[in-house]
């Protein structure tokens, strides 16, 4: 048979803005770690796990659409605290329990090279997935979605968590003590509507995705490589 791919994930701390004057790194981290775990429980291959330098945890291979929701969840609810975030897909050395992995394989090989990626990407997220014609657009539509979230204001991320808790506009306007229309502006200039479409065709693509098979962009790459070689 062959390997079971998952999809492991990192979580580290961006240098800017700089943490609260109340927090400490590791209470931050592990805060974060229990959210994603409280969160995600029935999707996890392996529970999210903090030290000191970065967060750590395996998502079924099958659940990794599943990214988009946990970058909006610590963006949302750990706010003002920034993240970066690394996705890579493979297998793992030994079968991982929900608290007890190894942190070596493939998988984590990917992870570790997505993390240092990340300050030449234009964003704060980096995948790397078995298909590099999957893993370059999914990149591009990362780095769009960072860009649009990022801007959001305090106001913004308001608003944004209460639509994604189902809340109407009607509610909203009640419960933040504002009219509807200023709900409105703010989703508005949150440019929330563009969002979700940049989140909808990265869902699309990681959903439709079949991890152990190349795409054919990726087949011609690979036979152009085999051409170059041979004539040099």
């Amino acid at each position: 048979m062959p390997p079971t791919l998952y999809s492991a994930v990192k979580l580290t701390l961006k240098t800017k803005p700089s943490l609260p004057p109340t927090a400490v790194k590791a209470e931050v981290l592990q805060k974060a770690a229990l959210l994603l775990n409280n969160y995600f429980q029935p999707f996890l291959a392996g529970n999210f796990h903090a030290d000191q330098d970065a967060i750590r945890g395996i998502i079924q291979v099958q659940e990794t659409p599943r990214i988009i929701q946990l970058i909006q969840l610590i963006d949302l609810e750990m706010d003002p605290v920034r993240f970066n975030y690394a996705l890579g897909i493979g297998n793992i050395n030994g079968k991982p329990e929900l608290d007890d992995y190894k942190e070596s394989g493939p998988a984590w090989t990917k992870v570790n090279r997505a993390l240092k990626e990340i300050p030449d990407s234009g964003g704060d997220v980096v995948v790397r997935l078995p298909s590099p014609f999957l893993t370059r657009t999914v990149n591009t539509l990362f780095a769009v979605e960072s860009d649009l979230r990022n801007n959001w204001s305090s106001a913004h991320r308001e608003a944004i968590k209460l639509v994604r808790h189902g809340r109407t506009q009607v509610e909203m306007a009640e419960l933040l003590g504002v009219t509807q229309a200023a709900i409105s502006q703010r989703l508005k200039h949150a440019r929330w509507d563009r969002y979700l479409e940049v989140c909808a065709t990265i869902d699309e693509l990681l959903t439709q995705a079949r991890w152990k098979m190349l795409l054919p962009w990726d087949l011609r790459k690979e036979q152009k490589i085999k051409v170059s070689s041979k004539r040099s």
